[in-house]
């Protein structure tokens, strides 16, 4: 049986998560104007995240908003021979799927003003997923959009028995004290920063 949540706390828990996306939004757009390639300097970790998930399929993201950009690092893991996705958002309600993607490829208009590759691009099951974010806390927790695409993908791979790195994109400055979470929420294995990678229940 999937676990449930009291109406009363699930309400709280919307109702604080809501306040914080409103709060965290404005922090990201005012680190991103004061560090707007920032997502260059990503590359510095990319060999430690590569010793510690191996050379897998790695799925990114097309940035929207103030969003921090992974594309350096999808050219960068190109260059290396690694293979690299995009998601495809699906109706709510859904996980994503994920589609073989490099920069230069074609890619379709998606929902929510986005950019995704075309539904004939191969289908693939990533490795490891690198997410954006709007707020991250000390224990992993991830405050998203709240469609909940990026928790109902990775716990569906995870059920079937693939054990997917899902890493986060995110100013160290994103970092607030405690993201409020839900049952169906999942924790990051790891925060991808500028300054430097935050690797959960680790001691580095």
């Amino acid at each position: 049986m999937p676990p449930t949540e009291p109406a009363s706390s699930k309400r709280d828990t919307g109702i604080e998560k809501a306040a914080l996306r409103k709060q965290a939004a404005c922090n990201r757009s005012v680190l991103m104007a004061e560090n707007p390639f920032a997502g260059d300097k990503l590359i510095r970790q990319l060999e430690e995240v590569l010793q510690r998930c191996g050379k897998g399929i790695y799925a990114a993201y097309l940035p929207i908003r103030s969003e921090l950009s992974p594309l350096p690092l999808v050219a960068a893991l190109v260059d290396l021979g690694i293979a690299t996705a995009l998601p495809v958002t699906p109706p709510p309600g859904n996980p994503l799927t994920f589609y073989r993607w490099a920069p230069g490829m074609r890619l379709d208009d998606g929902p929510y003003n986005t950019k995704q590759p075309p539904l004939s691009s191969e289908s693939v099951i990533p490795d490891v997923i690198l997410a954006p974010m709007l707020a991250f806390d000390a224990e992993g927790r991830r405050l998203g959009y709240g469609g909940g695409f990026y928790d109902r993908s990775i716990a569906t791979m995870r059920n079937s028995g693939h054990q997917v790195v899902a890493i986060g994109i995110a100013f160290a400055g994103q970092q607030v004290d405690k993201v409020p979470t839900g049952p169906y929420d999942v924790a990051l294995d790891a925060i991808w920063t500028p300054d430097g990678m935050f690797w959960r229940n680790s001691a580095t």
